[in-house]
Formats: structure tokens, sequence, C-alpha cells
């Protein structure tokens, strides 16, 4: 074979290695990266707290027996006032939410007894059963009072129906609702 024809096929291979991948291509690149993109999530939710309280009231007399009521025996002339604090949290920039206070557990009590239910939220007495839940952290109070009294036709008449009965003041729920989605 020629020298020229050994030149142009030398050439020839040459050029196909370049343009096969046998070459490289060289280019400028830069990149970047977010260090910190963290977004909070808020809350919300109640709470019973501790410190629920049990008392008699018998005259002008009032005795805490939160200590002694599993032996405790209401009688005819005695009050039981049940005081049973709550917490909320409601942490969120456009947050907003209402309360509500289902009071439940005196369908059981007899009617000649006396019952009613009082709260106080964030230092404010509650109406009804609603209330506007405040920002962060806030304190309730639940008060259920039951009045038995002493010396009237109907306890007479009815006492012997009312011995050795048991009442569960309980079902009572409170609830904490988101109220609107924050959109503008």
């Amino acid at each position: 074979m020629k020298k020229s024809t050994k030149g142009t096929i030398a050439i020839a291979a040459g050029i196909a290695l370049l343009l096969g991948g046998g070459g490289s291509l060289a280019y400028w690149q830069g990149s970047a990266q977010i260090s910190s993109a963290t977004i909070q999530t808020g809350e919300l939710n109640v709470a019973l707290t501790s410190g629920a309280t049990w008392q008699v009231k018998r005259g002008s007399t009032t005795t805490d027996i939160t200590s002694t009521l599993a032996s405790f025996k209401m009688v005819p002339g005695d009050t039981v006032i049940y005081t049973v604090p709550f917490q909320t949290k409601a942490n969120g920039t456009n947050l907003t939410a209402a309360g509500a206070i289902s009071w439940g557990g005196y369908a059981a009590v007899p009617a000649h007894l006396t019952s009613s239910v009082a709260g106080t939220y964030n230092s404010t007495a509650i109406a009804g059963g609603a209330f506007t839940v405040a920002s962060g952290t806030a304190d309730g109070k639940l008060v259920f009072t039951l009045s038995w009294p002493f010396g009237t036709s109907a306890s007479n008449d009815t006492a012997a129906a009312t011995m050795n009965q048991s009442w569960n003041l309980g079902a009572t729920t409170v609830t904490v609702t988101q109220t609107a989605n924050g959109a503008s």
C-alpha cells in the first residue's frame, strides 16, 4: 500500500475516533443549593389539666372532698361543686378558632335536685357553651354544681327513691375548632 493511502486511512480513523465519543467536550457549569427553607406548622388543641377539685357546701361551710370522694355520700342539704380546669393552645399566624362546651352528665340526676354549670375561659365568663379561642396558651375552668334541698316536700317524698344511688356528672366535652382558613 502506498504511503498516501496509509496516511489517508490513518487520518480517517482519527476523525472517526474523535466523532465517535473518543474525544471530550468541555463546557462551564455552576450550581447553588438553598441551605434552609423550613416552614413550621401551628397547633390547636384542648386538654384537661391537673387540679380538678370536689367540694361540698353545707350551710355556710365549704369542705374540700377531693381526696375523700370515694367515701363521700351526698345527703339532702348538700351542695356538691366539681371544678375542672382545662387549657387551650392555639398557635398559628392566621389561626382563628372557636370553643364549644357540650354540657352533659345531668340526665340521670333526679328532678328535685338543682344542677347548674358555669365556666370561665381566659378570665372571662363563658356564655352558654361557646367561647372564642385565644391565641397562644389560655386557661379555662368548668364548674358543676349539684344542690339537694333539705326539708322540702320534694326531697321528703322521693327520699327512698334517691337512697344508694350513683350519679355520673361526666360526659361534658370541650371542643376547639378552626373557624377560618386564613386566606385573604
